[in-house]
């Protein structure tokens, strides 16, 4: 199976008309910033995590939740909550972590224990920020998807019928990795590897905010 010109188009345009907020916050300065496109985010967020030290990892997980959260009213309350409640230890954990690999398990990071970060989709973004070429974020939007059709592998996850998060188990850390290999994978057999596994999760993302979930689904399954 693979994609017909049309659906290989559509999922290019999809990755090219992704327009999420590329929101930081300045937590230094006090102050949000508007950057010049999610590249821009990436690089700020990445540095910060990536930093070794603690305040810089509390700012870049911040940002983690400012950027996830932009378009939602809850975001500045759960900023707020996840910096008034990490402690000391827990982000020097996560600075050992983050400076030492670039894919750390989404289970590794879950067992930092950070506040609002303990279901997949935002350990996910974790994931994504520390290394963009090669890790994809998964959350409910992308499981939308799956909605639209039982036959991706996005059937992999176990997910309850009435679960409001994405739950952090061996399997579903194993499905994770399924899904991040299967975005590169669509981007070196499609597009030349032009495409980072983010950008290619992106123009799913899109696809999915436009209505076109199930278009979507009809490319996950044939890629």
């Amino acid at each position: 199976m693979q994609l017909s010109e049309h659906q290989k188009e559509e999922l290019k345009r999809a990755i090219e008309d992704y327009a999420f907020p590329p929101d930081y916050f300045d937590f230094v300065r006090k102050a949000p910033e508007r950057q010049a496109n999610m590249k821009a985010v990436e690089v700020k967020i990445n540095a910060d995590l990536t930093s070794g030290d603690p305040e810089r990892v509390k700012n870049g997980l911040s940002n983690v939740l400012y950027w996830g959260y932009a378009r939602m009213g809850i975001r500045d309350v759960r900023v707020q909550r996840f910096r008034t409640k990490v402690t000391a230890p827990q982000l020097r954990n996560s600075g050992e972590l983050f400076h030492r690999y670039s894919r750390p398990s989404v289970v590794e990071v879950r067992k930092l224990g950070l506040p609002e970060f303990s279901g997949l989709s935002f350990v996910s973004k974790i994931r994504m920020f520390l290394d963009p070429d090669n890790s994809a974020t998964l959350d409910w939007q992308i499981m939308r998807i799956h909605d639209c059709c039982p036959e991706t592998l996005l059937a992999s996850f176990r997910v309850g019928k009435n679960a409001t998060q994405i739950r952090i188990t061996t399997h579903n850390a194993s499905a994770y990795e399924g899904w991040c290999d299967k975005v590169r994978q669509i981007s070196k057999r499609y597009f030349n590897g032009q495409f980072r596994a983010a950008d290619v999760e992106r123009g799913f993302f899109q696809l999915v905010q436009c209505g076109k979930a199930a278009l979507a689904a009809q490319i996950l399954k044939l890629a």
